[in-house]
């Protein structure tokens, strides 16, 4: 065998090596994938939680059937764990990650299904033995749809949510036409404002005009005047929309509210949407959960 021989061969077996390790991992990636997906239908409750993370974070388009069909639950079972309001949040963020357009209608059904059933004195429960409640859950799927792809159907059923008799559903409403980021809801964004009563609420349909419509005009400063409500829950809010929309503009009132923010959450917050206007950013970190 010549001498040249000898490294060609080296080098094909590597190559050949090398495909095989390869088609071994995605062999596993797809095993681990189909793995979640029967966890997600036939799992505890536990265990279809964590499918339906694990999902999210893989961001797979493949995922969005099995999602769907989840995410309707037990219809049968009123009290079944398929019907978990923390795993129909968990759902929909995962499904609002996969930006699908075929995502639309199934989310739709289940957030009417889910808003005909709050009231207008429910509030969100962000932390209980059973997790998060119905209020949580509608106001991620209505926020997670914005995040779809733009069909009229998605817009409508944003709007009409702005509507509804919860604060919390009304805020979150806002929060989709937000991601939803389109200068035709403006309008409708105008209006809920000029009507709306609570501060939760008027600080994210603030929050998404300002963040459509990207200039520090008068609305601007009416979110910036948000730092300093009563409540704690409604200051942090107001932070993240400042630093969220990001303009140098809402330096001052952030710098302002750092000075005589007593609460050391919302005092956080603050610094670090005021790093983030300034230009200096900081490491996220978990979301903060307020009791009042």
């Amino acid at each position: 065998m010549s001498a040249l021989r000898i490294p060609v061969l080296g080098i094909i077996l590597l190559f050949t090596v090398q495909i095989s390790a390869k088609e071994m991992i995605y062999e596993k990636l797809d095993q681990l994938f189909y793995d979640q997906v029967k966890k997600l239908e036939s799992g505890n409750l536990e265990e279809r939680i964590q499918a339906a993370d694990y999902l999210r974070f893989v961001s797979s388009k493949l995922a969005v059937r099995p999602l769907l069909k989840a995410l309707k639950g037990n219809v049968n079972v009123p009290k079944a764990e398929e019907n978990s309001p923390t795993l129909k949040f968990t759902i929909a963020q995962a499904l609002g990650v996969m930006e699908s357009d075929i995502a639309g209608p199934g989310m739709i059904e289940e957030f009417k299904k889910i808003a005909a059933t709050i009231q207008e004195s429910d509030n969100p429960t962000y932390s209980s033995p059973e997790g998060y409640n119905l209020v949580i859950a509608g106001g991620e799927l209505i926020r997670n749809i914005g995040l779809l792809p733009y069909t009229k159907e998605n817009q409508e059923a944003i709007v009409n949510a702005l509507n509804h008799q919860n604060y919390y559903i009304r805020a979150s409403a806002a929060d989709g036409l937000k991601n939803l980021n389109r200068k035709e809801n403006l309008s409708q964004l105008n209006s809920a404002i000029d009507k709306e009563k609570n501060p939760f609420a008027k600080v994210a349909i603030l929050n998404a005009i300002v963040f459509i419509n990207r200039i520090a005009n008068q609305k601007f400063y009416d979110l910036c005047a948000f730092l300093k409500d009563e409540s704690p829950l409604v200051r942090y809010r107001t932070s993240m929309a400042v630093g969220e929309v990001d303009l140098k503009a809402g330096e001052y009132s952030l710098r302002e509210a750092l000075l005589v923010e007593h609460d050391q959450l919302v005092r956080e917050q603050i610094k670090k949407d005021l790093a983030s206007v300034t230009g200096f950013k900081m490491p996220a970190s978990s979301p903060i959960i307020f009791k009042e």
